[in-house]
């Protein structure tokens, strides 16, 4: 469906809406003992509440019409779906870094979860309506802007265009953000393997390492009480023979890599909000002639959020669906990514573990650095838009790239009040005793 306005001026229905119903639907596939941990992370403010409700979010945007103009979606691109990674050839990329909604859609879903983020995150930092409203419209101006510069580009070019971080810190006037980022980037370069290790792993008896089970979230696979989790069978068998696929899904040469290693174990681990309770596993691999650790992580991949409502084509594994995603709408991606079905019958993703992740705190910024970030992230989302979609169509749908923001802020202003509310909602079964929260979060 589209129409002749700018996409998404429409005033969302209330009819039918059911945001708790939708956030149940999902728990209905996840790790039971995770659901409430998972309650309690998105209950700790809106912003927290938002950035779990992607499900809620992808029903309110199926009630309005769109552009017709279909890109790769992130499916959840909220700000702090943005961030630092290592690059195959070891340099720290800037890129849009959760795929795990990924799907074919109207460019303009991703430019409204982002733009809402921005006065979701505004506001948790306690700032005033107009500097709410400033950071959501340049967020919006940046992504139109970029949008017009990649659909002047050469395809080759844009392909290969990245963010240049020593350029950024280069000309950035921002001292707060140049500060926070220079402290995101000196953690992340830590981040990888070892430091996994170190953080999350103690010695057995033998000498070797295993995971440190701390329940409910991290839960070694050889302490798990109900072997339907495994497929019925030991955690040894169902970790091979997941592997295995997983290997059958990687190139050629990080195949040959993968064997110097040699499996020794793995749990579930929680991560994030809106992920709590899918069956995301950390594996570790030692190299038994050198002390080199490897950390790996292997993700359910449930249907996209989005894909109730799209009449669009995408990989039938969901674990294909969001390697292939994140692959198109990256510069650069983890050689490590991969796909299975395990033998209990869930589809997941593999990629590295902690590989020179970091992201910002938004609580660490101030007005104008959130608003440069917001200008950042809205820079990566034109980028990713520009690699998959007509750049160009899109482009000319906006036009003018300040009266595209303003119709933005409009809908985005509704989606962050709708936020609110759920939250709100939320907040009161859990008081009521209908839904279950956790101490442990």
């Amino acid at each position: 469906m589209s129409n002749d306005a700018y996409p998404g001026t429409a005033r969302i229905s209330q009819q039918g809406r059911n945001p708790l119903a939708l956030l149940a639907e999902q728990e209905s596939e996840r790790l039971p003992w995770l659901v409430p941990v998972r309650h309690s992370r998105m209950a700790q403010n809106p912003f927290s509440f938002f950035r779990g409700a992607a499900a809620v979010m992808a029903w309110d945007l199926a009630q309005e019409p769109h552009s017709g103009l279909m890109v790769q979606l992130c499916g959840d691109a909220h700000l702090l779906n943005f961030g630092f990674y290592g690059s195959p050839e070891r340099k720290l990329l800037f890129d849009i870094n959760d795929f795990d909604e990924t799907y074919p859609g109207p460019f303009e879903w991703d430019v409204q979860r982002l733009a809402a983020s921005c006065l979701l995150a505004a506001r948790s930092i306690n700032l005033s309506p107009s500097q709410q409203e400033k950071i959501c419209r340049r967020t919006v101006r940046a992504y139109a802007k970029a949008m017009a510069r990649f659909a002047a580009m050469p395809f080759l070019e844009l392909w290969t265009t990245k963010l240049d971080l020593d350029r950024l810190f280069e000309e950035s006037e921002n001292t707060c953000l140049k500060n926070h980022l220079k402290g995101v980037i000196a953690q992340a370069i830590k981040r990888n393997s070892r430091q996994a290790v170190n953080k999350l792993c103690v010695t057995d008896d033998q000498g070797g390492l295993k995971f440190r089970h701390s329940p409910p979230l991290i839960w070694r696979h050889g302490m798990t009480a109900d072997p339907s989790f495994n497929g019925a069978t030991d955690w040894q068998t169902f970790t091979d023979h997941a592997y295995a696929k997983y290997l059958g899904n990687v190139r050629p040469e990080i195949r040959h890599l993968l064997e110097q290693f040699r499996l020794v174990d793995g749990a579930y681990k929680a991560v994030g909000v809106g992920s709590v309770g899918t069956r995301c596993n950390v594996i570790l691999f030692v190299d038994d002639g050198s002390d080199e650790v490897l950390g790996l992580q292997g993700k359910q991949a449930l249907a996209s959020v989005l894909a109730p409502y799209l009449h669009t084509t995408a990989p039938a594994h969901h674990g294909e669906r969001v390697v292939t995603g994140q692959r198109l709408m990256q510069t650069a991606s983890d050689p490590f990514l991969g796909w299975l079905t395990n033998d209990a019958g869930h589809q997941c993703y593999c990629r590295q573990f902690r590989d020179w992740k970091g992201s910002v705190n938004v609580e660490d910024l101030n007005a104008d650095a959130l608003s440069d970030y917001g200008r950042l992230c809205g820079w990566t989302l034109a980028k990713a838009h520009a690699r998959s979609g007509d750049r160009r169509a899109i482009a000319a749908r906006i036009q003018n790239p300040k009266d595209f923001a303003k119709e933005v802020l409009k809908q985005a202003l509704t989606h962050a009040e709708l936020a609110e509310n759920d939250h709100t909602e939320l907040q009161k079964a859990i008081n009521d005793g209908v839904i279950q929260a956790s101490d442990v979060f």
